[in-house]
């Protein structure tokens, strides 16, 4: 049924439909007065000769406060997260950890202070990266760390962690993680009381936005720090560099390939190393590089040889 208003003092009346298609030709008033339905041509037409317009008592459908109040909204709520498990396996200079932890509401956090898994000794931030459930997914995310998070080789701000054993490069430690069905311990919330502490990734962040404000013109430098090179140093051009013992720089080592790898630059600057398809493989740092980023001072390790990428003014 259709619900009027008066405009004056907000009465509502529930008006059958039967009555209210009579309303545009009749005149209908609230309790206070008001003219609740009538146009103008109605009015002047009762004023001439009232008997040509009827007036409608719509008092019956009166409506009361509480009844006409709209129902509040019913608000959903969301179902809790489910509970993931994770075996977490890391291996530092003075500790190590092989733990199963039961991740729920809150976040595991891994870094050097004030985390569930800590590697004081391992160049992390202070918090370095989290794992989190969200619906049914293990998500892993970097927290702005100084050093960048590694999964499985490529650096990654936030990634989904499917079934398997997965390798995280987290600073300088290496950091296996598996999902599981057995409990552990149950993640709860953990706060960083020392406000003192310097916490690298704010700094990071800071110099990233200076560098973003203020650039400074650099140029990319493969140096071989170890092989038949050494002490040699190629600047990275924007067409790239290939590396192997055929290419740009070619290298007298029977363990590479004919075009083993290459380093290029993309249209920001970043550096990134891809293995060409080479019998024996290329690795950043410890991990293989296939089509990976390269920061400054990272190590590309091919056969016997060792390069080392550097940014230069």
């Amino acid at each position: 049924m259709p619900l009027i208003r008066c405009a004056k003092c907000d009465q509502a009346y529930d008006i059958p439909g039967v009555v209210a298609v009579r309303l545009a030709s009749s005149i209908a008033t609230c309790d206070c007065g008001e003219w609740l339905s009538g146009s103008k041509a109605a009015v002047l037409a009762r004023i001439i000769d009232a008997s040509e317009i009827r007036e409608l008592d719509v008092q019956p459908y009166r409506v009361d406060a509480a009844a006409a109040a709209p129902a509040a909204p019913r608000i959903e709520t969301a179902p809790p997260a489910r509970k993931r498990s994770l075996r977490v396996f890391a291996r530092g200079a003075n500790q190590s950890i092989d733990t199963i932890f039961t991740i729920g509401e809150h976040p595991l956090w891994i870094g050097r202070k004030a985390c569930h898994v800590e590697l004081a000794d391992a160049e992390l931030s202070i918090r370095h990266c989290s794992i989190s459930v969200r619906g049914e997914e293990l998500v892993v995310r970097d927290a702005d760390s100084h050093m960048g998070t590694f999964l499985d080789g490529h650096e990654i701000t936030e990634a989904v962690l499917g079934d398997g054993v997965h390798v995280l490069r987290v600073g300088s430690a290496l950091v296996t993680v598996e999902p599981v069905n057995e409990s552990g311990t149950a993640v709860e919330p953990i706060a960083l009381d020392d406000l003192s502490t310097v916490d690298e990734a704010q700094l990071a962040h800071k110099l990233r936005t200076s560098r973003s404000t203020n650039p400074v013109a650099t140029r990319a430098v493969l140096v071989c720090v170890e092989g038949p090179l050494v002490g040699q140093e190629f600047e990275i051009p924007d067409s790239g560099l290939v590396i192997g013992r055929e290419g740009h720089v070619r290298v007298p080592d029977e363990f590479l390939s004919r075009r083993h790898f290459e380093v290029l630059r993309d249209g920001d600057g970043t550096v990134r190393v891809r293995d060409l398809g080479s019998r024996n493989g290329t690795f950043l740092n410890t991990l293989p590089a296939r089509n990976t980023k390269v920061r400054s001072g990272d190590e590309i390790r091919a056969g016997v040889n060792r390069f080392r990428i550097e940014q230069r003014a």
